[in-house]
């Protein structure tokens, strides 16, 4: 872990916080020590803020899709082409969280360890105090939110065939002793109890959501204008999300059930409403990825839990990934594989007769369309009316000239802003987007695919049942009928669920890590298929695209080389 001293970190702090260098003189050498931050409190804020720096806030690259059988990058130069053939390496290794997530770790127990010896509000000592409360408990669910990341990318089974979970730092490290920074990894389940002690906490001094109560005080620390940050309900669902992961197969070791993952979860749905907007009349809560009434609902929207701040004149994401004709460059081209897992409008999975037929797309799940970009989509754009053409012959087929046509047949469309991004170059218009960390649809899956574990499919956990949950799900969407799910027995539930889970939650950095916590190993290994439009659109040739090698052992990720050098630190089983 990186050594980050205070005149370093004062300096982030400062740049990252203020305006203008001109709010203070400088000292001599232009360095502050931690008593000059403690002196002026957005100063001491600053380090949370630099841990809410960290957080991702754009939807542009794919890394853990393109390393998943949902999709291919057509970037011949990606260095996701050497991890999917095997080469996935402690040295080389695109999914670690490591460095980010420790060193916002560190701004967190700096922050923690002197906000109790700041004044927040001076005008005010009760909005002081709520200061005091709510940016303590952002700090545990921050630190939180990274030791799950952690757990996640980098907690498995070690070298020394124990579980082990990742090197807990709850302190701030002291830089002149080196020993300090050489931390043994914790067990896995200490991990887990820790990061469950920070949700605990968090939840005790945050609010479910962020609102204004029409009081002056409260509102000034407490209100709407937090909206962006990390909230009660988020801190719940770190909780549930860590202990669904504390009893899948790639880490249970008994010690953590699905019951108590699925009564974490059964929690956060209680917060928001249970079920109350999940059916067909709340379909339009699903129009999140760029709709303005995330952020004016009150901010309260049931389907978003939290996200960033949005960029409202945007268009690099649409520039990454709209096809050629559409003067983008088409990175992310989903697989045959993800367009397969979309059931028919009825709910019933889609037969090989359908997909073999020379109308492969009619009559699916409406999320088909809403997420990918297949030969004959359609979407309006101003007074006009774009088809997609994938067809042999155009230039974003497959095959095509174009450097950057579609690898597999398809395109990306969820996340694209259609209605308002126009990269045409005499057009040129940018439109509104932003990131969601958090989606209730994630609580709502995560609940059922425990307490199908645990109860079976209509087993009752905190007054909700698997069964209820999948068709509440599924209505919403615009799935027609409950017939198949009412018919499906516990194992038959489990498939759905994980199945719902790939395309609900797909490009949402969900699948890559569902397939190594389910521990199927075959499936990670499975080669990826396309498709081929012929000319008149009437056949559909499949074929495959890319393979995919993953040695059992990267059911875990690495513990990054150099840290293995730093010191005697246990490496995961199989890394070297």
């Amino acid at each position: 872990m990186k050594i980050l001293k205070y005149n370093i970190l004062a300096l982030i702090a400062l740049l990252g916080i203020c305006n203008s260098c001109e709010l203070l003189e400088p000292e001599n050498e232009n360095i502050y020590d931690m008593e000059d931050i403690k002196s002026v409190m957005t100063f001491t804020e600053g380090f949370l803020m630099n841990a809410y720096r960290n957080l991702p806030t754009e939807h542009r690259n794919f890394s853990l899709s393109y390393a998943s059988d949902d999709a291919v990058n057509n970037d011949p130069s990606s260095s996701i082409k050497t991890v999917i053939s095997g080469g996935w390496t402690s040295s080389s290794n695109p999914f670690s969280e490591w460095n980010r997530n420790y060193e916002s770790i560190f701004y967190i127990n700096t922050f923690l360890e002197n906000m109790d010896e700041i004044e927040w509000y001076w005008q005010n000592e009760t909005t002081d105090s709520l200061f005091a409360v709510k940016l303590k408990g952002e700090a545990y669910a921050l630190r939180a939110w990274n030791y799950f990341h952690l757990l996640q990318a980098h907690a498995g089974k070690g070298a020394n065939g124990e579980m082990l979970g990742v090197p807990i730092v709850d302190r701030v490290l002291d830089a002149t002793n080196s020993s300090d920074y050489q931390v043994p990894r914790s067990s896995f389940p200490d991990l887990v109890e820790f990061i469950i002690t920070d949700c605990d906490r968090a939840i005790n001094l945050l609010p479910t959501r962020w609102r204004d109560v029409d009081d002056e005080v409260i509102d000034q620390a407490m209100g709407a204008r937090n909206a962006n940050r990390i909230n009660d309900i988020v801190a719940r669902f770190i909780k549930a999300k860590t202990l669904l992961y504390a009893a899948s197969p790639a880490f249970s070791d008994g010690t953590y059930s699905y019951q108590v993952a699925a009564e974490a979860a059964a929690n956060v749905m209680v917060v928001n409403y249970g079920l109350q907007t999940v059916n067909a009349s709340s379909n339009s809560l699903l129009d999140f990825y760029n709709n303005p009434l995330v952020a004016s609902y009150q901010k309260q929207h049931r389907e978003v839990l939290w996200y960033s701040s949005r960029e409202a004149e945007g268009q690099r994401w649409e520039e990454e990934n709209y096809p050629p004709s559409l003067y983008g460059r088409g990175l992310t081209n989903p697989t045959q594989d993800l367009v397969n897992a979309f059931p028919m409008a009825d709910g019933s999975p889609t037969p090989l007769s359908k997909i073999n037929s020379s109308d492969p797309y009619s009559g699916r799940d409406p999320r088909l369309e809403k997420y990918i970009f297949f030969d004959g989509s359609q979407f309006d754009q101003g007074d006009e009316t774009v088809t997609i053409n994938t067809r042999a012959g155009s230039q974003d087929a497959v095959g095509s000239t174009n450097n950057y046509a579609t690898k597999t047949g398809y395109y990306l469309r969820k996340f694209m802003n259609t209605d308002n991004v126009d990269l045409d170059p005499t057009v040129n218009s940018p439109g509104m987007h932003y990131y969601t960390y958090v989606r209730y649809s994630d609580v709502l899956l995560m609940f059922a695919e425990a307490a199908n574990e645990a109860v079976g499919p209509d087993g009752s956990i905190g007054g909700f049942s698997a069964r209820e949950v999948m068709n509440a799900l599924r209505e919403r969407v615009g799935i027609t009928s409950t017939a198949y799910v009412n018919g499906l027995d516990q194992a038959g539930m489990r498939e759905l669920i994980r199945n719902e889970r790939r395309i609900e939650l797909c490009f949402e950095e969900q699948r890559f890590w569902d397939l190594r916590r389910w521990n199927l190993v075959d499936q990670m290994n499975q080669p990826v298929t396309g498709v081929q439009v012929s000319a008149d659109g009437t056949t559909f040739t499949y074929f495959d695209v890319e393979s995919r090698v993953f040695p059992e052992y990267m059911i875990y990720g690495p513990i990054p080389y150099d840290e293995t050098l730093r010191y005697d630190i246990v490496q995961n089983e199989g890394w070297k």
